[in-house]
């Protein structure tokens, strides 16, 4: 908070009210965001400041944070203030520890987001919050996001956030979180220029006497500006310019030959006071940065510790320099500007460079040092390009901005020797690809390929060249690459590869072609890659291979052999090492859910959302959406659509977020709740998770034709959707629609589909008898042989395997059947159950088709079964979002609800914010007042 000294805040009496109002509402659970704009100088930070004491009476814990424009390039820099006595497992340590290279960026920093999220929900669980973040406008990118997350989640919790930011220019984060703001309503107290009145309340502090008329003029030259009236009027007083008469201040006779006529002047005045000693130190040390520390000044200008000390002392008598917490810095951006500007600027940029070499060995953090270097117009000397490739793996995790910028420029400089070169090239390709620059770095790949040697082959390069197609999701060239240096090196064209580099390229062929549904090659890829890899000690290949050929099986519906495979996977990475664009839990809980171990399969996605919370994120989404799959055919629809609005607020590497989206629709189609445009569904993409779940999009727009009496167009969209994708990655659930497909056939007498999509699902029923598979086939053949017996066995499978949704169906098409055969007490109790079913979970378009379907031959229900859930109030909750309001009544945040539910955070977010809207509340802290009393 760089000004909070600066001024003695006068006239923001108003802004002080609001703001403490703002604090009092968040101590009672009403959480909100505010934004405090204004130009340099204005008293943003002296506002800050000044309300500590109304906050801290409020009962708020108060938390200052402070970006800096030197550190707009280091992720989370702007929030590291909030979280710098945090304890010893603070979240920014892993940050700060630079040891996850291996990943990208934003995977990783969405672990540390996660982890400073539920540090702040920890803290609010406590009790009330006030998080303070001044100069918003130098925030990084990382710092920005996190505050656009947090601006979503303050209505819910005890947590005032206070921004303050000058108000032009913005990039184009920053404009991202202002239109969050502005989208929810949140205040904005814009600080303008002090009125003449309240301005010369300033001076008359500031000079201990009236100010005159004559003095009032000349302030009147600063505009209102706080800062510019102090330094004008310190600029007087060191001037002895001012005479103090009968109480009143005014200009000692005319004024103008030695008064400042700008803010610099005024400022840089100040050093004509100062020893020369000092006047010499201080300009260097304010292009260095806003930051002093002493002894690694002493080491860059190669003078003696104590006499930076005496210049440091000097400049705090001043009134240059001022102590915030336990650092010095200069008490303005503008005055440490104006001092650096005294500065010519090829001496500004040599001071960089040495700055940058003389810290080197030094304890100074490397992305300070990679800083200097890299705003330093000159090029790096040896050491300098030593320390660099020593220290890179660390600064692309701490900095991605610096290195790339710093990686970028040495390795396109004329001189570099062949070897280095090579090591910098290979840095800057892991840099482009940490911070997501797949397009670049493929560039970087290609052209240092051309120019590498004559044979053109570089193992590694090529391996990253793989590596960049996985994350753009251009599996084609990543098999491609592969296979070309496998084919490369059976043929005996380029040097031999090794049994670790064969196997690595091996699994990345095998699961790229499965993922291609090139299931052949898959399988071979993946067997050989599974004996090099285990030959080798290579988990990473191993785990690839044995996915590949585990993933076929389980797309063939052979899914006992597909869980023996998946089960050996997880073993190979017990540290919880491994790869950004590898699960090892993700095949093993697919084959538990189509196995029916409903239960099981939820463990294992507890597992692996655990594991992707604490080392990367980028199947967080993955696992979310297999979640909601299970929730889904499970009939706990809530849960299910809690989790697909976690999958949509993470980060989408893979293409889960439609899949999330269409399994919401699925829901509210058959709720009633949500009849989407068919043609304006998002469409699925080529990406993996879009094309093992191809068949959702067609059922959401074929149900929605059927919900629109388009009951021919829906079954035709289904029917080609079977055929299709019968062959390919959905054909292991592919069976989800068959019920769908049959009773649409028999509605409509297509006795051709009826019969062909009871053959489906005979063929996969023989491939691996499941209770689930039992069902779906014999409700199949059932509708195709108008047997309703066949249907009420259908519906005993389904209610065996846990799937009530299927269970439902099968008794309304058995109450259908039984009533064409005049067998009317049998119709009404299999229709009373289907309804039954259908309201628990309310699905009320399907029980409205279902009494439809019967009512022509005179059937209504019998025995009224249960209601559909309430919409509101208590009863309207589910079981999970009970344990939920429970604990959170309890006052446990959501990160220890999430522990101990073993959900993700943002799964048990989505169910709080369920909890408050069924309840009808604003807070949490409002659900204990809310749950009912012990009778």
């Amino acid at each position: 908070m760089q000004d909070s000294f600066a001024t003695t805040l006068v006239g923001r009496d108003v802004e002080v009210a609001s703001l403490a109002a703002l604090g009092r509402r968040a101590a009672t659970g009403h959480g909100c965001a505010v934004l405090v704009e204004g130009e340099p100088g204005i008293g943003k930070s002296a506002l800050l400041e000044a309300m500590r004491n109304p906050f801290a009476a409020a009962g708020l814990h108060i938390r200052v944070g402070a970006a800096e424009e030197l550190r707009q390039g280091v992720p989370f820099a702007g929030v590291c203030s909030w979280l710098d006595d945090a304890g010893p497992t603070s979240p920014i340590d892993a940050l700060r520890s630079g040891d996850r290279v291996g990943d990208v960026a934003a995977t990783h920093e969405l672990t540390i987001a996660e982890a400073i999220l539920d540090q702040i929900d920890t803290w609010c669980a406590a009790g009330p919050v006030a998080l303070v973040m001044d100069d918003v406008h130098w925030a990084d990118r990382s710092s920005l996001t996190l505050l656009h997350r947090l601006c979503a989640l303050v209505d819910e919790l005890p947590l005032l956030l206070v921004l303050a930011a000058r108000p032009l220019p913005r990039d184009p984060a920053l404009a991202a979180l202002s239109a969050e703001l502005v989208a929810r309503r949140a205040p904005v107290l814009r600080l303008g220029a002090l009125p003449a009145t309240d301005a010369a309340k300033l001076v008359r502090q500031l000079v201990g006497a009236e100010p005159g008329s004559r003095l009032l003029a000349k302030v009147a030259e600063a505009g209102g500006n706080p800062l510019h009236v102090s330094e004008l009027v310190a600029a007087l007083k060191r001037d002895g310019a001012i005479r103090v008469v009968a109480d009143t201040a005014d200009p000692a006779g005319a004024v103008g030959a030695n008064t400042s006529a700008s803010l610099a002047e005024a400022i840089t005045q100040r050093l004509d006071f100062l020893s020369r000693p000092t006047r010499d130190v201080l300009p260097m040390a304010a292009a260095l940065g806003p930051t002093i520390d002493v002894a690694d000044l002493a080491v860059v200008l190669q003078i003696p510790i104590l006499d930076v000390w005496s210049a440091v002392t000097e400049a705090l008598d001043g009134g240059l320099l001022i102590r915030v917490n336990s650092e010095l810095v200069f008490r303005h951006d503008l005055i440490r500007d104006a001092l650096a500007n005294r500065l010519p600027a090829s001496l500004r940029s040599e001071l960089l460079q040495q700055a940058g070499q003389a810290l080197q060995s030094t304890d100074a953090p490397i992305e300070r040092v990679a800083y200097y270097l890299s705003v330093a117009d000159r090029e790096l000397n040896a050491a300098s390009l030593d320390w660099l490739i020593g220290a890179a793996d660390k600064l692309i995790v701490r900095a991605p901005e610096l290195a790339k910028r710093l990686l970028s420029r040495v390795t396109t400089a004329p001189d570099l020797d062949a070897a280095r070169r090579s090591v910098l090239i290979r840095l800057r390709i892991h840099a482009l690809l940490w911070d997501g620059n797949a397009a670049e770095a493929e560039s970087v790949v290609r052209e240092a390929l051309l120019t590498g040697p004559e044979d053109g082959d570089d193992t590694e390069l090529r391996w990253l060249l793989a590596q960049i197609y996985q994350a753009q999701a251009r599996l084609a060239d990543a098999v491609a690459v592969a296979e070309e240096v496998l084919s490369a090196n059976e043929l005996g064209t380029t040097r031999e590869l090794g049994v670790e580099d064969a196997a690595r390229f091996l699994g990345i062929s095998g699961l790229g072609n499965f993922f291609l549904e090139r299931f052949a090659a898959a399988e071979q890829a993946g067997r050989q890659a599974v004996s090099l890899g285990e030959r080798a000690g290579n988990s990473l290949a191993t785990g690839y291979g044995l996915t590949a050929v585990g993933a076929v099986r389980y797309t063939q519906g052979q899914l006992d052999e597909a869980l023996d495979l998946s089960a050996r996977i997880p073993a190979l990475f017990e540290d919880g090492t491994g790869p950004d664009q590898f699960d090892p839990y993700a095949l093993y809980a697919h084959c538990l859910i189509e196995l029916d171990r409903l239960t099981d399969a939820e463990e294992v996605l507890k597992t692996a959302i655990g594991r992707n919370r604490r080392f990367r994120g980028v199947y967080l989404s993955s696992n979310l959406v297999a979640k909601a799959r299970m929730y889904l055919v499970g009939g706990r629809w809530d849960d299910a659509l809690a989790e697909c609005t976690a999958s949509m607020q993470t980060p989408d590497v893979l293409g889960y977020a439609t899949v999330a989206h269409t399994v919401a629709a699925l829901i509210g189609i058959r709720r009633g709740t949500f009849l989407p445009d068919p043609d304006a569904l998002p469409a699925p993409d080529d990406r993996p998770g879009n094309i093992g779940y191809a068949h959702f999009h067609p059922w959401v727009k074929a149900l929605t034709h059927e919900a629109r009496g388009h009951a021919e167009l829906a079954l035709e969209l289904l029917l080609d959707a079977q055929q299709r994708l019968a062959d390919g990655l959905a054909a292991a659930t592919l069976h989800y629609i068959f019920p769908d497909i049959a009773r649409l056939a028999a509605e409509i007498g297509d006795a051709h589909a009826a019969r062909s999509v009871a053959d489906s699902a005979d063929l996969l029923l023989t491939r691996q008898p499941t209770a689930s598979r039992t069902g779906t086939a014999l409700l199949c053949r059932g509708l195709a042989d108008s047997d309703p017996d066949d249907l009420l066995a259908a519906a005993h499978a389904f209610h065996q395997s846990g799937r009530p949704l299927f269970e439902a169906q099968a008794r309304e098409n058995a109450a259908v059947l039984l009533a064409v055969a005049g067998r009317g007490p049998e119709c009404r109790n299999a229709l009373d159950t289907a309804i039954e079913l259908y309201s628990g979970l309310g699905a009320s378009w399907d029980s409205a088709r279902a009494l439809a379907r019967v009512r022509p031959y005179g059937i209504r229900r019998g025995v009224r079964g249960p209601r559909n859930r309430p919409k509101s109030g208590w009863a309207a909750l589910t079981d999970t979002e009970r344990k939920v309001a429970v604990q959170a009544a309890e006052g446990l945040s959501n990160t220890d609800i999430a522990a101990q539910m073993f959900l993700s955070r943002r799964t048990i977010q989505s169910h709080v914010s369920n909890i408050l809207a069924k309840l009808d509340l604003r807070s949490r802290r409002e659900i204990a007042t809310a749950m009912p009393q012990p009778q």
